[in-house]
């Protein structure tokens, strides 16, 4: 019984982590910035009219600032 009850633990812990585990946007060029592509490969479903939206200052980037709004407003895909 006690190995069943282990085992349910690690897996309900495991799956718990993964759900509440954070996106991480890759900064491929290490520009500073996040472009289409590098947030599309971290949210796929991610459009380019989303993406205007996130990019405040319209720079055709995402930088830090805007991607932690973004993130604290809810309005990346899940």
């Amino acid at each position: 019984m006690t190995r069943i009850a282990t085992l349910m633990t690690l897996v309900f812990g495991v799956t718990a982590s993964a759900a509440l585990a954070e996106v991480m946007v890759v900064d491929a060029d290490e520009n500073g910035t996040y472009s289409f592509v590098e947030m599309t490969a971290a949210y796929p479903s991610l459009t380019e009219d989303l993406f205007g939206q996130i990019d405040a200052d319209a720079d055709g980037e995402i930088s830090a600032e805007e991607l932690q709004a973004a993130t604290e407003a809810d309005i990346l895909p899940k």
